[in-house]
């Protein structure tokens, strides 16, 4: 913890929440109201562990103290609202462009009531002065950005890629971790260690700090203030180079910088150009320097003991540009030098789905700026920029593929402009002499496979021999060309049940477990455990319908609403949501306060794993339309979704806050958004980082990337429920880039060519981070954590997620945990893994799992045996000769007693009559009532003249309080939270 000296100390201590929630009586029309949906006209096109989760990534947190967040001058944050609406869009094509927005639908829009309106509180932790021109704004901040690193204290490197880099005081320190022996690979991890190579500053002037200037999808931009001038540098992703701009102060008084480069390595010989220099070091790694107007560099070894080894000099009062680049091979700077002088300030998204919805067509359009290497650069905006936008959606074709592990196929293309400063194609050829040959980026994978046809080297303005001599976490870079990538991706398909229904002859023993498991208990007062239960219960109503029994069908529905209204209306007295005006977003009271609670939903951590199982319980709702609940709480459970999948921009106005002109205008001139643009997507590596306002050694990190993919398909399904084909649409297409993202660099199949051999061996990744992927949980290393994490929930969804061919090899390796003697599999893990059989087996599956003492509390028996009676083969399991006695019922339906803050999970104990938790706690048992006729009657205890009527307590496990982690979360929570437990043991922080 720091210590705060002063209230404007740019980073301070950690304070508790002041004021607390806001329960003053409802603020109408005012800007320090209460949100309502109105307010949300320019929201979403939906605007307006152990514990699976508890063995997660806040307990690691806790364990190395990482709970220190940014603390700032305190700016309030207003809530603007506005009564203008959108229009419905009634064409068959569904275009985003900069003037009309793909998601917006009046649907969306319902008028304001009291009862969608979420009470607002304060953030403890305010914006630092990191945050430049965006503290002062009232727009949502991006907790989720790969790039919040910059912004948290201590600063941290990110990852453009393929470099990664630290502003600080010493200058822009720029890492090419594929050099130097920088990246580390093991069995169990792929490590990229920091090493600053080249850092760019300036010899001469006072540091006075650095700041965000603008930031969009795919690039922020750095401003370094010195006392006598500034640096910008444009870290856009996918860039060869790392550019950073020379300028005037802001004041406009002229620029005595003297650019600096310098190294900890010594430089053993050097290259000059016309505008470049290319630097031979000791350990023979080769980079490259670009600038215009060019510089006559001088080389230095001074030698410094702990200080730069080598200095490259500049001269004084320097406006202009430099370009740094690593040059891994020879040949890579014939490709290099053809493409300096142009290079990207920015870059954002458009998309539009075909009329029936099934493929999107998406493009990366970057702005750049055009150089001539021989003069100063433009003093003037309209020949600085290249006017290459291309808005023109839709892309030029292309095949499509129906792969369930690759969905894009599209056709590239790079714009071209009518400035004389326009970028042109480059040849297939390389050449060394200088010229401008057009903006060059790099590519990995799952970009290749979205621009299609279009893929090849020559389309891609490329040689073929610059393939691959770039690398970065996720495989070899390929070049691409030009301001306009045009991708398409097929969409998979939001269905409610699966392709096949339950055979006949197994119906019966489904409808027997349905009645049962519909009895449930659904309560706990963390936001994550209760969600995965709801979802959990959700599924019971759909398989009810399935199977035609209203009565268990209307339970669950019953069970689903009562439990959900009071997390909605705020009447939950232990834990509610609240919207956080500070950072702009919809978090729970008790994380507001308490980084640990929620496993960091209040420091804006998992937010899409945890309201994805909301939404996709609401959906279901909504679907049946329960009680009304569209139009009670629909508003509600919209912006609910808007917090983590708002399509929409954060401004109109200024070009480089947010995601301007990424999906649409606002509707009405100086409204802002309520919620940033889909918190957690990073749309350049397709998939989600789960990690909030907590700073990461490795910048940001994902583990359960099946519960991200259950988030985007969850939106997908509440499209369908509405009825509003552009948020199933805009749901498909985050889902599709969630999966083809988790199947290329989570999933690592034979055939799979992203990791090294050994560590592809383990055929799952643990926890997938900007520089390393690791084979571990945030709770622990065993196999059936890592796979399993990464695979709940079960779902329709789950086959498009995991083929069979897949499946047949990861299966080899988690098996191999019910069988391991030390430690022994716990029961609810197992249930986790028969379900993954269930996609090979599921006559075997069918069986095992009825066996299983304990479920996972995400996961009931009625979806488990559903699950393996949809699966190819399901017509071949026998049917059951008697009544089903599932091992799980011995306890299932007792009120539950807690471990934790988290719930308890459904263990079985020797005591006849229920449930018993895996700690001391005692337990407790239900009486039989007309409520739950399957619950069990309490027994009544034998007195015993030697021990006495009390029994002794229940040993202690993995998993109780202050043990390692170990047992999964389930359903139930404790009438008030205790303090949260102890952090677990070191060695469980990977």
């Amino acid at each position: 913890r720091m210590e705060s000296s002063s209230p404007r100390d740019s980073y301070g201590s950690l304070p508790h929440l002041e004021g607390g929630i806001e329960d003053t009586p409802r603020i109408q029309n005012e800007r320090t109201g209460l949100l309502n949906a109105e307010g949300l006209s320019n929201a979403l096109g939906l605007r307006g562990d152990n514990s699976l989760r508890s063995r997660r990534r806040i307990k690691a947190l806790a364990a190395t103290g990482l709970v220190t967040c940014v603390l700032v001058i305190v700016v309030g944050m207003a809530l603007p609202h506005s009564s203008n609406t959108l229009a419905s869009k009634t064409t068959t094509e569904f275009v985003g462009t900069p003037d009309t927005p793909p998601g917006t639908n009046t649907s969306l829009l319902a008028s304001a009531q009291s009862e969608a309106d979420f009470h607002v509180a304060a953030h403890s932790i305010r914006p630092s002065t990191v945050w430049g021109k965006y503290i002062s704004t009232e727009q949502p901040l991006p907790t989720g950005a790969w790039w919040l690193n910059l912004v948290l204290d201590p600063v941290r490197a990110v990852a453009p890629q393929p470099y990664t880099v630290v502003p600080s005081k010493d200058g822009v320190q720029i890492c090419y971790p594929q050099t130097k022996g920088l990246t580390t690979k093991s069995k169990d991890k792929i490590l990229q260690l920091f090493s600053a190579q080249v850092v760019v500053s300036s010899q001469n002037g006072d540091y006075e700090g650095f700041e965000i200037a603008d930031y969009d999808t795919l690039s922020v931009n750095v401003k370094t203030t010195m006392s006598n001038g500034r640096y910008d540098t444009y870290l856009v992703r996918g860039s060869p180079f790392i550019t950073v701009e020379f300028k005037d102060s802001d004041d406009g008084t002229e620029s005595e910088l003297k650019p600096l480069l310098w190294s900890y390595d010594q430089v053993k010989g050097f290259e000059k150009g016309p505008n470049y220099i290319k630097l031979t070091y000791q350990t023979g790694e080769q980079w490259a320097i670009w600038s215009s107007p060019a510089i006559q560099w001088s080389v230095k070894n001074p030698g410094m003991k702990g200080g730069p080894k080598a200095q490259i000099i500049g001269r004084s009062g320097y406006i202009g540009v430099i370009r740094v680049a690593a040059v891994p091979k020879p040949s890579a700077f014939e490709v290099l030098n053809r493409h300096w002088q142009t290079y990207p300030i920015s870059g954002t998204l458009g998309y539009s789905l075909s009329g029936d919805g099934n493929t999107a067509n998406f493009q990366y359009r970057f702005k750049s700026k055009t150089l001539d290497g021989e003069k100063d650069v433009a003093t003037t905006e309209e020949s600085l920029y290249s006017t290459k936008m291309g808005y023109t959606m839709g892309g030029s074709g292309g095949s499509s593929s129906s792969s369930a592990s690759s969905y894009p196929t599209a056709a590239s293309s790079s714009s071209s402009s009518s400035s004389s400063s326009s970028s042109s194609s480059s040849s297939s050829s390389a050449s060394s002499t200088q010229g401008n040959g057009g903006l060059l980026m790099l590519g990995v994978g799952h970009h290749m496979d979205a621009l299609g046809s279009q893929n090849s080297a020559a389309r891609r303005g490329v040689p073929v021999s610059f393939d691959g001599l770039f690398q970065c976490m996720k495989g070899n870079l390929y070049g691409v060309v030009g301001d306009v990538w045009d991708m398409t991706m097929r969409l998979p398909r939001a269905t409610w049940g699966a392709d096949r229904t339950v055979p006949a002859p197994l119906q019966e023993a489904i409808k027997q477990s349905l009645k049962r498991d519909v009895y449930g208990m659904m309560d706990s007062w963390d936001v994550y455990n209760y969600t995965k239960q709801a979802a959990r219960t959700a599924r019971l109503a759909l398989i009810a319908e399935e199977l035609n029994e209203p009565e268990p069908q209307k339970k669950a529905l019953d069970n689903l609403y009562t439990s959900m209204i009071p997390w909605l209306t705020g009447s939950k007295p232990d834990n509610s949501l609240v919207y956080d005006t500070v950072w702009g977003g919809i978090v729970t009271s008790a994380g507001l306060t308490n980084p640990t609670s929620d496993f960091g939903n209040g420091w804006y951590n998992d937010h899409h794993f945890q309201y994805g199982y909301l939404i996709y319980a609401a959906a279901v709702l909504i679907k049946y339309d329960y009680k009304n609940f569209n139009s009670e709480y629909g508003d509600k459970i919209r912006q609910i979704a808007a917090d983590y999948a708002n399509p929409h921009p954060a401004s109109t106005s200024d070009p480089t806050s947010g995601l301007s002109d990424n999906f649409a205008t606002t509707a009405a001139s100086g409204s802002d958004p309520m919620f940033p643009v889909a918190r957690h997507k990073d749309f350049w590596d397709f998939h989600s980082w789960a990690s909030g306002l907590f700073v990461m050694d490795d910048s940001k990190s994902q583990e359960s990337s099946s519960e991200a993919v259950n988030a985007y398909y969850s939106v997908a399904l509440l499209g369908k429920a509405l009825g509003d084909r552009n948020i199933e649409g805009w749901g498909r297409l985050l889902w599709g880039m969630e999966m083809e993202a988790a199947q290329r660099y989570w999933h690592m199949p034979s055939w799979s060519h992203v990791y090294n051999e050994d560590f592809k061996q383990h055929k799952m990744v643990g926890i997938v981070s900007s520089t390393k992927a690791s084979y571990f949980t945030w709770f622990g290393d065993l196999p059936e954590y890592i796979h399993c994490v990464n695979m709940m929930p079960f779902t329709p969804a789950t086959n498009l997620l995991f083929p069979k061919a897949y499946v047949k090899q990861q299966y080899e390796v988690l098996s191999k945990s019910l069988t391991r003697a030390n430690p022994p599999i716990l029961e609810a893990w197992k249930s986790l893994v028969y379900m993954a059989l269930a996609i090979l087996n599921p006559t075997e599956a069918f069986e095992k799992v009825q066996q299983v003492d304990e479920l996972d509390n995400g996961l009931s028996l009625t979806n488990a045996l559903w699950f393996a009676a949809t699966q190819p083969g399901g017509d071949k399991i026998p049917a059951p000769k008697d009544k089903l006695n599932a091992a799980s019922w011995q306890c299932q339906g007792a009120p539950l007693c807690s471990i934790d803050f988290h719930g308890a999970p459904w263990s079985c104990c020797s005591i006849p009559g229920g449930c018993c938790t895996q700690n001391p706690i005692p337990c407790c048992h239900g009486i039989a009532s007309a409520t739950n006729p399957f619950q069990k009657p309490t027994p009544q205890p034998t007195p015993n003249p030697t021990v006495g009527a009390t029994p002794p307590p229940v040993p202690p496990v993995p998993g109780a309080a202050g043990t390692a982690p170990a047992a999964p979360a389930a359903p139930a929570a404790p009438a008030t939270p205790p303090p949260p437990p102890p952090p677990p043991p070191p060695g469980n922080n990977p």
